[in-house]
């Protein structure tokens, strides 16, 4: 009786770390093009108000959005691995 137990938690395992890629890899994308795209430049929130927007254009922060992004795609790689590699171990 404890082996369809055993089954069905690698296989949760299996799927909570193939969200927690999928996730990673989209944010990690996002936040790594989206500063240097149009898409940023031309924010509704820009024109609100020109201080904000001196921020907002900022190439230290565009860079520091880009460096969350580059996280986020590292723990999807660390994710990948498990899923790949790890996973046969256990």
């Amino acid at each position: 009786m404890s082996e369809p137990r055993a089954s069905n938690e690698g296989l949760n395992q299996v799927v909570v770390r193939l969200i927690q890629f999928l996730s990673s890899a989209m944010v990690g994308v996002t936040l790594s093009i989206a500063p240097w795209t149009a898409l940023w430049e031309n924010h509704p929130l820009l024109s609100a108000s020109l201080r904000l927007r001196e921020i907002l254009m900022a190439p230290w922060l565009r860079g520091a959005v880009t460096g969350l992004g580059l996280v986020n795609i590292g723990a999807a790689l660390l994710d990948l691995y498990y899923l790949v590699f790890r996973r046969r171990d256990a």
